[in-house]
């Protein structure tokens, strides 16, 4: 997948109005913009499984680097991600159906999450890239532990997040933009808000209030 910096398009603006955002990076090669410019999307892909080998890769190596009480807090996150990932479609559709959790799984964790990666024979969706987001967020959380995530992939989980958030979520963001800081992305209308990407993708799937503004100094200083 082409890691190009893409032409800069003009807000896009949802029949909910909930969200606006320029992409003025490669997320928007990879999302259906309808409204944006007519050019040849030959090479458009639905397929996010480089990003989501990416965000294993770093999840993998945070886990590695966990005690084993710390491990074990984060256990069942972890087992529901790998499962989900290895599901088939129809593995998932009963699952949902029938509200069960996913069955124990070894202990080996970041193995199992790098054989996901070299599975290059199933394309992945956004969906799939949103779900290893939003755990690793999860996981980095509750241990107190850092992990780095490439700012287009955060863009690109926010973006398709805001689209379909809950009613609560999306009339927030009527009234206030939130922008990140460290990428080149916002989703939201009204008064500017200032805040790392990260911190606006925990947001946006509940785990957190609204992200804490950052003024100019602030911004510098995490520069």
């Amino acid at each position: 997948m082409g890691e190009g910096i893409g032409p800069v398009y003009g807000a896009y603006r949802p029949a909910v109005a909930a969200v606006q955002w320029v992409p003025m990076s490669d997320v928007s090669r990879y999302l259906p913009l309808s409204q944006r410019p007519r050019r040849d999307e030959s090479g458009v892909t639905g397929d996010w499984s480089e990003r989501l080998a990416a965000v294993l890769t770093s999840l993998a190596a945070l886990v590695d680097g966990l005690a084993p009480e710390a491990r074990a807090g984060v256990h069942d996150d972890l087992a529901r991600l790998v499962w989900r990932l290895r599901a088939t479609r129809r593995e998932r559709a009963t699952a949902a159906l029938s509200r069960r959790s996913p069955r124990a799984l070894s202990d080996d964790l970041p193995a199992l999450l790098r054989a996901v990666t070299t599975d290059s024979a199933r394309r992945r969706p956004l969906g799939d890239l949103a779900a290893a987001v939003i755990t690793a967020l999860d996981v980095a959380e509750a241990t107190g532990s850092p992990i780095d995530i490439d700012p287009v992939t955060l863009g690109a989980v926010a973006v398709a997040r805001a689209l379909n958030a809950p009613l609560p979520i999306r009339a927030v963001l009527r009234d206030v933009t939130l922008v990140a800081i460290d990428g080149d992305w916002f989703v939201g209308r009204g008064p500017e808000s200032r805040s790392l990407g990260a911190s606006i993708v925990l947001f946006l799937y509940g785990r957190t209030g609204l992200p804490p503004a950052y003024d100019g100094e602030q911004e510098e200083n995490h520069g």
